[in-house]
């Protein structure tokens, strides 16, 4: 019994910790403001239907904040080539342009052992008699940017990592969570 309970504890651990994480954030230091009130987001997905879900969980979650937002999709259709984006921000009143897309995708492999406790002999004697527990995952880096939509210049930019999985509205949520409060502290939106 404790042995299978120290098999299944990494792989809790594991998913306990698939966080979203910050790996990279730059501010164009010479925007003033003021923070945008409106904001088009944007979701680069060859898959429609994952771009519809990232756009309009998203866009809940900047209204939650506080913040207008506007699914691209809703004006631009499913081809940038429908409606140009500059309408869209246009007759949006749209203050700023997010834009989230995936970056890369990597297969990660994280080989554990089971922990024995009692010296020397008894690690040693377990790991002749234990099989690791290898899990594979793959790890997704996005890249969003923000953009003020009447300079078109980039103001924000934020690199982020997190473990792969087809939840995207849990996802979304967690990427919106963790930027729009940076958002706000920035002094991007309001």
């Amino acid at each position: 019994m404790k042995r299978s309970i120290l098999l299944v504890l990494p792989a809790l651990l594991m998913t306990a910790c698939a966080t979203m994480s910050v790996t990279g954030e730059w501010r164009d230091p010479a925007f003033a403001g003021p923070p945008a009130h409106s904001v088009v987001v944007v979701g680069v997905a060859h898959s429609q239907t994952t771009r519809h879900v990232f756009e309009d969980t998203f866009v809940q979650q900047l209204q939650a904040a506080g913040v207008a937002g506007f699914a691209s999709y809703t004006q631009i259709g499913d081809s940038a080539e429908s409606v140009p984006l500059k309408d869209l921000v246009r007759n949006s009143n749209a203050e700023a342009i997010l834009v989230t897309r995936v970056q890369r995708v990597q297969q990660k492999v994280d080989v554990t052992g089971p922990a024995y406790y009692g010296g020397f002999y008894g690690w040693y004697g377990g790991a002749w008699a234990s099989t690791p527990m290898v899990t594979q995952y793959d790890e997704v880096t996005l890249d969003t940017s923000v953009w003020n939509a009447r300079t078109e210049k980039l103001i924000w930019s934020v690199t982020t990592k997190n473990i792969g999985t087809s939840d995207i509205p849990g996802k979304t949520v967690a990427l919106a969570q963790t930027l729009i409060p940076k958002l706000k502290a920035e002094g991007i939106i309001r």
